[in-house]
């Protein structure tokens, strides 16, 4: 040291660099992210296949039609305008010269009827009657059917008005008698025998040959009950007469239903107002586009005596097979061969046919089996797939010796069949078919088989494509 002035020491530390550790689990981790980023950008942007189940079902078809009633009826009226009172219940069966209807112009009878002051005995049977009308109206009352209101309480009053006539005819004759009014007053008998109702409508007059589109036009249909008037006119209806147990029911159906009925001379259907089921003969009609079918009926008139219009469900037996949805099939196209070329190869039992090949360097014919997939086989061809053999390619017929060129093309109907994550023709035979769906044969050669997964829609999928 000189002057206080001191060298610096050389120091002999030497700084090593930190070493960094390389974390595995973090690389993993952004391994596996980017892993799933990807995936989830191809699943977004790949075209997604919807997969159709194949199971067995029959398929259901759209058999619920309106029908009309068609009787043979009698609208009977009267020669003379006056109060009525009626005597018989509707839907009785009444003999000829039974009394129906009694109509007093000057009301004078009636009102002697009324100051006896007797009371009109309901007996178990009406109040039965009364309480049907009730429940059946309870089931179907809405605010949408409000209307029906008029009419439930014409027949309510209809049913009671019965019950008061019929007390009344009971006391009829002694009035008479004690009165000795009767010139303006008479009491009309059946003239001849059959099932009263005091329900007419506009088609009181309609037959099987005059039903048309026009028939099933609500808004020129009209209804009512003779017996919710006290009052007549004259030449006015007063009740109507059926003549004949047997009736008829005319229901227009699609050309589809009338195509699947030709075969048929009955059919089982049934009734949905009250989910009845009958079985009777029936006749098909066309007047232009239009298709109509016949019920016969000999029994059960007077049970829907009330109705002019049935809604039935047609009972129409339908085929059980694969169910398919019309959007799944597709067509392609395949080779056809004369089915005689097909032959076996070698030892085993597999399927194909004996290629022709030319030596160009020799000029040498040789004879080739060629396994191939037969899709169909019909009386004179078999469709193999394109792919078997190259176009015009000459096939050979050991058992003929002779020779035929591949060219012929025909389509058959399939579906794409996913089972193994990839799409595969399969072919199907329809057998019936509705709007949506179509059922298929069973067991169909190199077709579909149960629970198998087919392509919902055909037209987004490439044949042999991957489709997950």
């Amino acid at each position: 040291m000189k002057g206080g002035f001191f060298l610096p020491r050389k120091s002999n530390v030497v700084k090593i660099p930190k070493r960094r550790n390389i974390n595995i689990g973090v690389i993993i981790f952004l391994i596996i992210a980017v892993y799933l980023i990807v995936n989830i950008y191809l699943f977004q942007t790949k075209n997604q296949i919807s997969i159709y189940e194949v199971k067995e079902e029959s398929l259901a078809k759209n058999t619920i039609v309106t029908g009309v009633i068609i009787r043979d009826e009698k609208i009977i009226k009267t020669s003379k305008a006056g109060y009525i009172n009626y005597y018989q219940r509707e839907g009785s069966r009444v003999s000829k010269n039974a009394t129906i209807y009694s109509i007093d112009e000057s009301k004078k009878i009636y009102d002697k009827l009324a100051d006896q002051g007797d009371a009109a005995k309901i007996s178990d049977k009406d109040i039965i009657s009364i309480k049907k009308e009730i429940s059946a109206f309870k089931k179907t009352a809405s605010g949408e059917t409000f209307s029906k209101v008029y009419s439930f309480k014409e027949n309510i009053s209809s049913k009671v008005q019965e019950v008061v006539d019929m007390t009344l005819l009971d006391n009829m004759q002694e009035i008479l008698a004690s009165t000795g009014i009767s010139s303006a007053f008479e009491v009309k008998n059946a003239e001849q025998s059959g099932i009263i109702s005091y329900r007419v409508d506009s088609l009181n007059n309609l037959t099987v040959d005059k039903v048309s589109a026009d028939t099933f036009d609500m808004d020129k249909y009209s209804k009512s009950n003779l017996r919710a008037a006290d009052i007549v006119e004259v030449n006015a209806p007063v009740y109507k007469l059926i003549t004949d147990d047997a009736w008829s029911i005319v229901a227009p159906i699609s050309s589809e239903i009338f195509n699947d009925l030709q075969e048929k001379k009955s059919i089982k259907f049934t009734v949905l107002e009250d989910q009845f089921t009958i079985s009777a003969p029936m006749s098909l009609t066309q007047n232009g586009s239009e298709y109509y079918i016949t019920i016969n009926l000999e029994d059960y008139m007077v049970r829907y005596l009330d109705d002019r219009f049935l809604d039935l469900d047609l009972d129409i037996s339908s085929e059980s097979g694969y169910k398919i949805p019309l959007t799944a099939i597709t067509q392609k196209q395949f080779y056809s061969i004369p089915k005689s070329y097909l032959t076996n190869g070698g030892d085993s039992d597999e399927q194909g046919i004996i290629v022709e090949t030319y030596d160009t360097s020799n000029g040498n014919v040789s004879y080739v089996f060629t396994p191939t997939v037969v899709y169909y086989e019909d009386e004179e061809n078999a469709y193999i797939g394109m792919d078997s053999v190259a176009a015009d390619t000459y096939i050979y017929n050991e058992s003929t010796k002779e020779r035929s060129i591949v060219n012929t093309i025909g389509t058959l109907e399939g579906v794409f069949n996913v089972n193994k994550g990839y799409a595969v023709f399969r072919r199907i035979e329809r057998i019936t078919e509705n709007d949506a769906y179509c059922i298929v044969k069973k067991g169909t050669k190199s077709g579909v088989s149960l629970y198998d997964h087919i392509a919902l829609d055909s037209s987004e999928v490439i044949e042999n494509a991957i489709i997950y």
